[in-house]
This record gives C-alpha cells, sequence and structure tokens, in this order.
C-alpha cells in the first residue's frame, strides 16, 4: 500500500493543467508525469523528427486505446515507467487524463490519488494556443471543432471524454486570466496558492466545507435521483440567507417512465435514428446513401453528418425536464428574486430564459464547455439591467465531499468531548 499523495490533473486544452503540474513539481516538490508522453514517444517512434499538432497526437492516442481494447493503456504505460523509476512512492503529478478509464486505473494502483480539473474559459484558452495554431496554418474555426472533439461526451468510449473526467474530479480549481497576474511570476504565483488548499486536504489537513462547496455537493447528491442512461444533472435553489428552496434533476415529467423503460432507447437518439436512416445523399459530396449509421459519417467525404446537419444535437426532442426547470417547477410559489442557482451544467438556452423570468441573481456551476448561446443570451439580459451573476465553482467536489469533511466533524466531537471532561 501506497501513503504518498498522487496528484492527477484533467481539463480542456489550454485550461493550463501542464502549467499547474509544473508548479506542484517546482513548488511543491511533486515528481511529475504525462499521459501524453506515451502518445508523443508512440509520434517519434512512427515518424521520427516531424512536428505533431495536437490533433495528431489526438488521434494517436485514441488509437491506442482503440486497437487495444484498453482504454486505460496511457494510464498502465505511465504507472509502469513509474515503477521502473523506482517513484512509485513519491508524491507524484499526473498530467494529460483524459479518458474515464485512466482515472478508474490510476485510483485501482493508489489509495491516495486524487483528482483535479483545471478549468478556464473558452476566450481565455483560445489566447493561450492561437500562437499554436496560427503556426500550423490554422484559425479560431480549427480550434473550436478540436474543443467540440475533446468534449466527446456522446462519442467513442476509447476517444477523449474531457467534460466526463471533470464530472469524476474531487477538486475544481479555476484558472482563468486575470489583469492581477500580467507576468508569468506573477502567474505561478497565483497557481501556488490556489494549489495549497487542495494539497492541504490531500495530505490530511482538516476544515469545514464552505456553502458553495455544500450546496454544490447537494446538487450532485440530486443529479443521482436522474434515471437518464445520457447524463445525470442536479440542481438546487439557495435564497440570500442560505436557506435551500428547491432542489430537481433530469427526468422524464410523470406519467412517463424513465426513456430507457418508456421508449427502450433515449428517445432523443431514436428520433436522430429516424432522421440519418432517411438521408439518401451526402449533403457535401453528393454521394448516394442508403441511411446512414452511428457514428453517422459520410463513407465518401467523412463528414460528420450529425454534428454538421443537426447543429443543436436535436436538444429540443429530450423529452426530459431539466434539472433547473425540474427546481423552478418544484418551489412552487416561493419567491425566487435573488436567489442562488447551484447546477452541475451549464444551464442550456431554454432553460437560461426560465432562470431570467424567475429572478434568479446567480448561476454557480461545474461546466467545462458551457453552452456559448446560455451565455451570450445571460450576458444581454445584464446589459439591459437584469442583475445576473455568472459563478464558476471552485473547491471540493461531491465526489470528495465527506472523505474531507466527516473527518472535521470527527475532530469537533473529539473536542467537545475532551471539554465535557475538563
Amino acid at each position: 500500500m501506497h501513503s504518498n499523495v498522487v496528484i492527477g490533473l484533467t481539463g480542456s486544452f489550454g485550461s493550463g493543467c501542464t502549467t499547474v503540474a509544473e508548479v506542484l513539481e517546482k513548488a511543491y516538490g511533486f515528481t511529475r508525469y504525462s499521459l501524453s508522453d506515451e502518445v508523443k514517444n508512440e509520434w517519434k517512434r512512427r515518424y521520427k523528427n516531424k512536428k505533431p499538432l495536437r490533433r495528431d497526437l489526438q488521434d494517436i492516442g485514441n488509437e491506442l486505446r482503440y486497437k487495444s481494447g484498453n482504454y486505460a493503456i496511457l494510464a498502465e504505460k505511465t504507472y509502469k515507467k513509474i515503477c521502473r523509476d523506482g517513484n512509485q512512492e513519491k508524491d507524484l503529478v499526473i498530467d494529460s487524463i483524459r479518458n474515464p478509464a485512466e482515472i478508474e486505473f490510476l485510483r485501482s494502483v493508489f489509495p491516495n490519488f486524487y483528482l483535479i480539473a483545471v478549468d478556464c474559459v473558452e476566450p481565455d484558452r483560445w489566447i493561450r494556443v492561437e500562437k499554436e495554431y496560427k503556426n500550423a496554418g490554422l484559425a479560431y474555426e480549427d480550434f473550436k471543432k478540436d474543443d467540440e472533439r475533446d468534449k466527446n461526451e456522446e462519442g467513442t468510449p476509447w476517444g477523449q471524454q474531457v467534460a466526463i473526467c471533470v464530472d469524476q474530479a474531487d477538486y475544481l480549481i479555476r484558472n482563468d486570466n486575470t489583469p492581477m497576474a500580467t507576468s508569468k511570476t506573477a502567474y505561478t504565483k497565483r497557481l501556488e496558492e490556489k494549489l495549497r488548499d487542495p494539497i492541504d486536504l490531500f495530505k490530511g489537513k482538516i476544515r469545514p466545507p464552505n456553502p458553495h462547496e455544500s450546496f454544490m455537493s447537494m446538487a450532485y447528491a440530486a443529479s443521482l435521483m436522474s434515471r437518464c442512461i445520457k447524463r445525470q444533472v442536479g440542481a438546487v435553489i439557495v435564497d440570500r440567507n442560505g436557506n435551500v428552496i428547491s432542489i430537481g434533476y433530469n427526468e422524464n415529467p410523470p406519467p412517463l417512465k424513465p426513456c430507457y423503460e418508456q421508449f427502450g432507447d433515449c428517445y432523443r437518439d431514436i428520433y436522430i435514428e429516424n432522421i440519418m436512416q432517411s438521408i439518401r445523399t451526402c449533403p457535401f459530396c453528393s454521394n448516394k446513401l442508403d441511411g446512414i449509421r452511428y457514428p453517422y459519417l459520410c463513407p465518401n467525404c467523412e463528414r460528420d453528418l450529425y454534428k454538421d446537419l443537426l447543429k443543436d444535437r436535436v436538444l429540443s426532442r429530450c423529452t426530459a425536464l431539466h434539472a433547473e426547470e425540474s427546481a423552478i417547477i418544484n418551489a412552487g410559489s416561493k419567491n425566487l428574486e435573488g436567489c442562488i442557482l447551484y447546477v452541475t451544467t451549464f444551464p442550456c438556452f431554454n432553460c437560461a430564459q426560465k432562470i431570467l423570468a424567475t429572478g434568479i441573481e446567480t448561476i454557480c456551476y461545474v461546466e467545462s464547455y458551457p453552452d456559448e448561446d446560455s451565455i451570450k443570451l445571460l450576458e444581454e439580459a445584464s446589459k439591459a439591467g437584469r442583475s445576473i451573476n455568472i459563478m464558476k465553482f471552485e473547491g471540493v467536489k461531491a465526489r470528495a465531499y465527506f472523505k474531507f469533511f466527516d473527518a472535521w466533524r470527527r475532530k469537533q466531537e473529539e473536542l467537545m468531548i475532551n471539554r465535557r471532561k475538563k
């Protein structure tokens, strides 16, 4: 059994995971490894000195997972290297975790493994990677396509699934650009300060949860009530005094049963399949088609017809009430003016409309890829005089909530017993 602390890092590209790994190495003495090193080694073996693009490395990583049938292969290779180096008993930081199977493997071999999700808004991420893209003759549109591919929520299980990895994190830190950190030194110092709390917790320091951590954990607990086979979402509405007004989760409204019971599958998937089966000609290359099945790629031009033709992923055909809708409905006639909504994903466009109509003042969310149209709508409402704050969650996530904070409760009980003895 290992007693050392092992920190894994996940996050969308440009969020700063590699920089966080460097800070953990230099400021806190962690030994650094990266799953992407295994991919780079494979690239060098195949293409020698040819310089890869980010998407080239992603292709190889996906290929390694697919052909081996082992989605944790990069984590396993990295673990073997750690053991060969004799570092399995040291404090470690492992970067570039982007598939849930990698998380599962690392948790199995390191009892004190903790996953930190590093989050950053998309405009700031583009600023950080813009030079890399332009040097390769690529533009912002290419970055957007790569970002969407990276998310891969409904994609192949051997691909990169960053959004799911963020959901499985123990701790989340925000790493947006700030006017207060204009130099590399200031930026690094800010990350050092942000990392102090999770490191202390991972090493056994005791503290109570803050209100945001408690209410967001309630939202995650509510999400487990959902029986959606795609994604479980929870929401909690809290008033200005910290009183819970209402909770909700995504589920079909009564009397409908969950989709897999009512329809035998996700209703939206059935709808999409019917549309794709009706396509007889590729609109991009005019190739004749006899219907098309998942993953809905034209066999001739390889265009992704699902993404190119169904821009909004036909979300309007989802039969479930969203978690935010459910929480608002469950609040009944209660006044939601000035309340805070804690939600485990960023609200969709329709939910954003309903949030604006209720008078909810703050949205606290966990999401690596927020809905851009929703953000624009909320920003427009703010410009028009509607008080609305959009706040990214930061701190201990629900998965580790009881592990860290139950110790604080027990410590208070011990102190009380000792006082009584005196």
